[in-house]
């Protein structure tokens, strides 16, 4: 019998039944639609609910689209989601939220076949608001903990082990000034980085430009940044420039 690792799930469920048995005074839930000229189209949820004046249970949710991370055909398409205590400092300007979350697909595992819980992914994001300024650092590292199942190259009818599996670093740092109730100007900087189970890391991409973001009263914003991608590369790789942008709803 195959052997399966439940632990980021145990943890999923562990957090999320500790806060509930909480009394919430307080709740905030988003949705953002994302799309950048790498990874696509990804709408994401955000969520939280308070346990006192100083922290809070925290949930997300990513749906990632890009049809090279499935199985082709809008199938086996990558989905992580995840759970983590935030904590509140600087009368809640600065917000500390480190994370356990769990990927199911491919990517990671790298077979050629989808799986539940292939991957694990630490991450910290702290998120800085105050009347003048915002900025946000995000480290998450995607780190394959099963191993995709491909068919045996020497046709004897049976499924092996795919021979390595993907691991990502993946951070961004950014920070900007709100030049109106509305409007803010600021600059962004985001790197990722391969690091296979077997072969050399290498980098992806490291872009940085600046951002500019409007954010309504009701709760939507939508932030535009484009750039440079800064990345050493072949003299007939055309990927200098990216793109992201960001439409939220808050509830």
């Amino acid at each position: 019998m195959k052997k399966f690792n439940y632990l980021p799930l145990v943890f999923f469920v562990v957090v999320s039944l500790s806060a509930q048995a909480q009394t919430p005074r307080k709740s905030n839930y988003s949705i953002s639609l994302n799309q950048d000229s790498f990874f696509g189209f990804y709408p994401t949820i955000n969520g939280s609910l308070q346990l006192n004046s100083k922290t809070d249970w925290t949930f997300y949710g990513i749906f990632w689209t890009t049809p090279s991370f499935g199985t082709g055909g809008g199938g086996g398409l990558w989905t992580e989601v995840g759970t983590g205590i935030n904590v509140n400092t600087l009368n809640g300007a600065l917000k500390i939220n480190p994370q356990i979350g769990f990927t199911n697909g491919k990517l990671l595992s790298n077979g050629a076949f989808p799986m539940f819980a292939e991957g694990l992914v630490p991450s910290l994001t702290a998120n800085l608001n105050t009347k003048r300024l915002e900025g946000q650092y995000y480290l998450g590292y995607y780190a394959a903990i099963r191993k995709g199942q491909i068919p045996s190259p020497d046709q004897s009818q049976r499924l092996i082990n795919a021979p390595s599996q993907n691991n990502f670093l993946h951070w961004w740092v950014n920070a900007g000034y709100k030049v109106s109730s509305v409007v803010s100007l600021g600059a962004h900087y985001e790197h990722l980085r391969s690091n296979p189970s077997v072969g050399n890391s290498s980098n992806v991409y490291k872009w940085a430009g600046p951002y500019v973001q409007a954010a309504l009263p009701n709760g939507l914003t939508l932030r535009f940044t484009g750039g440079s991608n800064v990345l050493d590369r072949p003299a007939t790789d055309g990927n200098n420039s990216f793109y992201k942008m960001t439409a939220s709803f808050g509830f």
